[in-house]
C-alpha cells in the first residue's frame, strides 16, 4: 500500500496551468503569507514548499516560522535557483501577548517588547506587518497605536470556522479598520504540519510580478483575503473585482486519485507503526 500511494501520487502530481488575471493595469496574484517550514516548527522543507504553492495554485508565499528566519531565508535561496511562485523571507514573531507576521525582512525581530515596536522594527526592514490570527488570545497586546501601524490583519484563516473565533476575528478587524481605514486583509493558512498550503489565501493586486510589487500591494492595501468557505474578505470595491474572477482564481482542485494516494501511505505507515515489521520462520 505504501508503495502504491507513493506510485500514485508520483504519476498524478501535474503542475496546473493559469492564466494571470489582469484588471486595470494590475495582475492579480494568489499569496499565502503565513506559512511553516522545516528546520523551525513546521513539516515541509523549504525548499520544497516553492513547487508544493505551484500545485496548489499560488503565486507567492512568505515562510514564516516562529522567532526566526533561517527557514524563509533557505527557501528563497532554493526558489531563485528555479522558475516558480516568490518565496519571501518572513517571521512569525511570537509575543507574550501578540503574534505578528513580518514579511520581507531579513533579520529576525525581537519578540521580547511592544507590538507597536516590534511593528516599527519590521518596517525599518523595509517590510510589511500583518497581525497574525487575531483572536483574544493572541491579540492583547495590540493598543490603538499599534493598530494604526500594521499593513494587514489576518482576515481569513482556518481558525475562524469556530464560531467564537469569528465574532473575534470580526471584531478585530472592524476595529483596527476604524482607526486604519487602508489595511489590508490578509488571508493565509498557518500551516505547520497539518492542514493545506493556501487554503486559505490572499489575492493581490499587484503591479509587478516581484517581491518589491507584493510589499507594495500589502502596504497600499490591495488585497482580498479568502477563507476555508471561499468567502471574500476586504474592501468592498476589491472584492467585487475578486468575484468577478472567481472561476479563473480559484484553487485548483485535486482529482480522486490524488486525494487517494496520501492516503494509502498514511494507512501503510500506521499500519506498521502498529503491526511491526514480521519476521519470517
Amino acid at each position: 500500500m505504501f508503495v502504491a500511494g507513493v506510485a500514485l501520487g508520483t504519476l498524478r502530481d501535474t503542475i496546473p496551468m493559469r492564466e494571470t488575471v489582469r484588471v486595470d493595469g494590475f495582475m492579480v496574484l494568489a499569496g499565502d503569507f503565513h506559512v511553516h517550514a522545516f528546520i523551525g516548527d513546521g513539516g515541509i522543507a523549504p525548499w520544497m514548499l516553492q513547487r508544493q504553492a505551484t500545485r496548489v495554485g499560488l503565486d507567492v508565499i512568505a515562510i514564516t516560522n516562529h522567532n526566526q528566519t533561517l527557514a524563509g531565508r533557505i527557501g528563497r535561496w532554493a526558489s531563485r535557483r528555479v522558475d516558480g511562485p516568490i518565496v519571501i523571507t518572513g517571521e512569525e514573531v511570537t509575543g507574550r501577548d501578540f503574534h505578528l507576521i513580518a514579511v520581507g525582512i531579513e533579520r529576525p525581530v525581537g519578540w521580547n517588547q511592544p507590538a507597536a515596536r516590534a511593528i516599527d522594527d519590521v518596517h525599518a526592514q523595509g517590510g510589511v506587518a500583518i497581525a497574525a490570527h487575531p483572536t483574544y488570545a493572541f491579540a492583547e497586546g495590540y493598543d490603538d497605536t499599534a493598530l494604526a501601524r500594521l499593513d494587514g490583519v489576518e482576515a481569513a484563516h482556518p481558525g475562524r470556522q469556530d464560531p467564537r473565533s469569528e465574532a473575534q476575528f470580526e471584531e478585530f478587524y472592524l476595529h483596527t479598520l476604524a482607526l486604519n481605514p487602508g489595511i489590508a486583509a490578509i488571508g493565509s493558512s498557518d500551516v505547520h504540519v497539518s492542514g493545506a498550503l493556501g487554503l486559505c489565501r490572499t489575492y493581490l493586486l499587484v503591479r509587478e510580478r516581484s517581491e518589491a510589487g507584493v510589499i507594495e500591494a500589502i502596504r497600499e492595501g490591495r488585497t482580498v483575503g479568502r477563507d476555508v468557505k471561499g468567502v471574500l474578505h476586504g474592501a468592498p470595491a476589491l472584492v467585487r473585482i475578486v468575484e468577478a474572477h472567481r472561476a479563473a482564481l480559484a484553487p485548483p482542485q485535486p482529482d480522486g486519485l490524488s486525494r487517494l494516494a496520501p492516503v494509502c501511505v498514511w494507512v501503510a505507515l500506521f499500519a506498521l507503526a502498529i503491526l511491526g515489521p514480521r519476521r519470517s520462520g
